[in-house]
Order: structure tokens, then sequence, then C-alpha cells
């Protein structure tokens, strides 16, 4: 058996505050990281299709296949590009991991303006995404006969 590498990554010491300890035993989702490679593999892939599989064969129909295979190309490339800056923003902060939207918008805005930022934006995201499922949940049902 070899020696293992320290990783702070891989620590088991609870270097978390007393704030973040408490807001952590009141959230039903916590910081803790003993997730497994697979879980955020699964996320990241359900994050990415998700209503784009519904309006898809929509899109195609109407766009063709040449512009829509260039739309769809161009989306995927945005896509992983935003999954990328995301990931390089969670730890920009040597030592400060940002595991929550709100967290980043308070360290790039203020405490208070980036929660007056950041949380309408998610309530807008999260209201409207049910409205359109919704919606297009709706039209598919209107035309089965």
């Amino acid at each position: 058996m070899g020696t293992q590498e320290f990783s702070p990554y891989y620590s088991k010491v609870d270097s978390r505050s007393a704030q973040e300890k408490v807001i952590d035993d009141w959230l039903p989702i916590t910081s803790v990281r003993n997730a497994k490679w697979w879980y955020s593999a699964f996320h990241n892939v359900t994050t990415m299709v998700g209503a784009g599989v519904l309006g898809f064969p929509y899109a195609m129909a109407e766009l063709g296949w040449g512009p829509g295979v260039t739309v769809l190309v161009i989306s995927w490339i945005v896509t992983l590009y935003t999954l990328w800056q995301m990931v390089e923003m969670h730890e920009m902060v040597p030592g400060k991991r940002f595991d929550r939207y709100h967290e980043l918008g308070q360290h790039a805005f203020g405490e208070k303006l980036g929660l007056y930022i950041v949380v309408p934006q998610q309530l807008i995201v999260e209201v409207g995404v049910d409205i359109v499922y919704m919606v297009t949940g709706g039209d598919i049902f209107e035309a089965i006969p």
C-alpha cells in the first residue's frame, strides 16, 4: 500500500463557520461533500437536456435540418461555456466555496445588493419554467385525440 497525498477536497475536517452550520441544519440540502462523480454527471446531463427535449421536434420541424442543427450546436456550446464558468466561479476565492447562487451574488455585489439581484432572478426562472412546462404539457395533451 502506498501513501496517500493530502488533499483539502477529500478532508473529513469540518471547516464550516457557525453560521454555515446553522444554515445547513435548516436546509434540506446541505453543503456536505460526500457525493460521487456520477451524481454530478447525472445532474449536469439532466440540467442541460431539460425542457429542450420538449421543444426539440417542433424547433427542428420549423427550422429544417441545416439551421436546426446549427442552432443546436450553438446552444450546446453556450451551455458548455456557462457550465465551465460556473465551475470556475465555484472556487474562485481561495479558501471559500460558493455553493449557492446567492453566495456568489453576495460576494460580487455585497451582502444586501447580492440578494436583491440574485433571488428575484431565481424566482423568475423557477416560476417561468413551471409556466412553460404547464403550457407545453397542455399543448401536448390537447393534440392527443
